[in-house]
């Protein structure tokens, strides 16, 4: 049921979520090789049509799914974990990289550049999946849209003025602890919400 308070909890969590996901990495990267001005309405843009694709999934499900929102929550909860696991996994194999992958620079079009760019990095990204989820267990796709979307507006603002020297600066490992440490706590906490509710 669309509320405030899902908007608010969209919000948090996406908001979470998107601080040092590889969104943000490109925006910065992005943002340091073109003008702001232009980045920033594309990085809107791009991350604003993945997060209405999200939104739109999760409120089908709910609509379909019904009396299905528990399993919803439990397989959400599950799915959030496996992630978390994954991404331990993948620092872990990853550890002597690179933390910023190489973007090909075209200085034509960097609206559109970034907007391609960020939907295709968020399309079936792990904050995608977090608004499915959510927009399907709460049954409020509107209220989830407008506040992942506001959530992903704000880490694009932020990203495309950090640049990149603050993206060297930043300790990656210690943000993708965290990063896996919100999925783990997320998942957890959706499967005990659908247990409670059974």
């Amino acid at each position: 049921m669309e509320s405030l308070l899902v908007f608010a909890t969209a919000l948090g969590v996406v908001a979470l979520l998107e601080i040092g996901d590889k969104t943000q990495l490109v925006t910065i990267s992005l943002a340091t090789r073109h003008p702001w001005a232009r980045v920033l309405p594309g990085a809107v843009l791009g991350l604003t049509a993945a997060t209405a694709i999200g939104a739109t999934i999760g409120g089908a499900l709910a609509l379909t799914l019904g009396g299905g929102l528990q399993l919803i929550r439990i397989a959400g909860g599950v799915l959030f974990i496996s992630l978390g696991i994954w991404s331990v996994i993948q620092a872990w194999r990853n550890r002597d990289r690179s933390a910023q992958e190489e973007i090909p620079v075209v200085a034509r079009h960097p609206f559109w550049l970034t907007a391609v760019f960020l939907f295709l990095a968020e399309f079936g990204d792990k904050t995608q999946i977090a608004v499915i989820v959510l927009a399907a267990s709460t049954a409020a796709p509107v209220s989830v849209f407008a506040g992942a979307s506001l959530a992903e507006s704000l880490v694009a603002v932020t990203s495309v003025f950090i640049g990149a020297g603050l993206a060297k600066a930043l300790a990656v490992r210690w943000i993708q602890v965290a990063s896996t440490a919100l999925f783990l706590i997320a998942g957890a906490l959706l499967i005990l919400e659908a247990l409670s509710v059974l």
